[in-house]
């Protein structure tokens, strides 16, 4: 499959979607009416290329996002309080209150948090949001399925990553760590005091730790009020770059006129920045027809502090994707002379979604040398923070990744 545009031509492309969305849209916060905007955009750029395009509505509720973040934190500062009386007037009441918010903290970061189980998701406002797609089929009976991602929404941005990237990680994880250690914690004192085992009873130990969780309320307030602000960001890199990407598969499968046994989606999904919640729906509603399918995400792929980065586990690896799909990708990559890595991602894209639905899926993102990159989930990221050098090679792999599907060269056995 050749290409037939010239890259000069593609790049100017990608980079004018890329700033018609920026300036006629602008920012679209998950459920937002821009992001209903750009669904529409994207439909009706669909419609000319695709031959046929749908746009779909589905509800979440976004405002658990802040709550999962933010109900650790709160619940540690409340516990440090009881703890503080508990070791004034010794009672069980504390305790057991105590013990109470640690295990629905623990709950919180167990499902909504790590797993991405919309577990508190009822208690909050539900709102529409959309994902769009677009197929293309071939011209022989189906053999392969085929279907290529991405995201329209753009997040809130961060400022606490904003101003320490190095130490975001560390100071997000304190809460995590802190509710696991105080969860153990309040269950032994509980069962000390229930069975009147006196002699593990150090008033020096409770001491030293109300001490310590004294100190680090100023930290906990400050990260909740500031690990998530209102301030929608551009997200031109996280993640117009996929969709300028998908424009040009479209665009190329178009002029071609389909592949020759190979079926191909074009998704572009709602609210993942929440949590993947367009792309759980999506693949669970289209199960049946893409069970079989191989799927590939683009996540931010355009930064110019970043390399191509093939993602293969996600969430700290807690999700695997598909490693024989990565190394396929990989494969192309490297034949094609991209400089690249193979691994996981701490954050997640839409591929965890289709993992979560048992489908064969990996993705491709943007990885800087260390931490993350430095207009990460800020109001930097802006157009001028993009290299569509990057946008090329990642259009290249997947031109590539499709012509090799079709003349049946990928054969996958996960």
């Amino acid at each position: 499959m050749y290409l037939l545009n010239g890259k000069e031509e593609i790049k100017d492309s990608m980079q004018n979607t890329i700033q018609i969305i920026c300036d006629t849209i602008g920012p679209r916060p998950p459920c937002s009416i821009q992001e209903a905007e750009c669904a529409t955009f994207i439909l009706e750029t669909f419609k000319k290329y695709t031959d046929d395009a749908t746009i779909e509505h589905f509800y979440c509720h976004p405002g658990s996002y802040r709550a999962t973040y933010r109900i650790s934190m709160v619940n540690i500062i409340l516990t440090t309080v009881l703890y503080w009386i508990y070791f004034f007037y010794p009672n069980l009441i504390p305790l057991l209150f105590s013990l109470i918010l640690m295990v629905i903290s623990f709950i919180v970061i167990q499902t909504n948090l790590l797993r991405n189980i919309e577990f508190i998701d009822p208690l909050f406002k539900t709102k529409e949001s959309t994902n769009v797609y677009g197929r293309f089929t071939p011209k022989k009976a189906v053999k392969h399925t085929v279907l290529i991602g991405g995201h329209h929404d753009s997040n809130w941005e961060f400022p606490i990553l904003k101003r320490w990237p190095k130490r975001f990680t560390t100071i997000m994880g304190i809460p995590v760590m802190l509710s696991f250690l105080l969860l153990g914690i309040y269950i032994l004192k509980i069962i000390l005091y229930v069975f009147e085992i006196s002699f593990l009873f150090v008033p020096a130990v409770d001491l030293s730790l109300l001490l310590i969780l004294t100190a680090l309320i100023p930290l906990l307030i400050y990260t909740i009020i500031k690990c998530v602000s209102h301030t929608p960001v551009m997200g031109a890199d996280d993640n117009l770059t996929s969709i300028a990407i998908i424009f040009e598969l479209a665009k190329h499968l178009n002029t071609l006129g389909g592949l020759e046994t190979t079926e191909v989606w074009l998704v572009s999904h709602g609210c993942e920045e929440i949590g993947d919640r367009g792309s759980k729906r999506f693949s669970k509603k289209h199960f049946a027809e893409l069970k079989d399918a191989l799927v590939v995400n683009i996540d931010m792929v355009g930064g110019r502090d970043s390399t191509q980065k093939i993602d293969i586990r996600e969430l700290y690896s807690l999700v695997p994707l598909s490693r024989t799909l990565g190394e396929e990708l990989s494969k192309i990559a490297t034949d094609l002379d991209v400089s690249h890595t193979i691994g996981n991602v701490s954050g997640y894209t839409d591929s965890m979604a289709y993992s979560r639905n048992n489908i064969t899926c990996c993705s491709l993102v943007g990885s800087p040398k260390e931490g993350f990159a430095t207009h990460y989930h800020t109001t930097d990221d802006t157009i001028d923070k993009l290299d569509f050098q990057n946008l090329w090679n990642c259009y290249r792999i997947l031109i590539e990744f499709l012509k090799k599907v079709d003349e049946n060269k990928i054969m996958l056995k996960d």
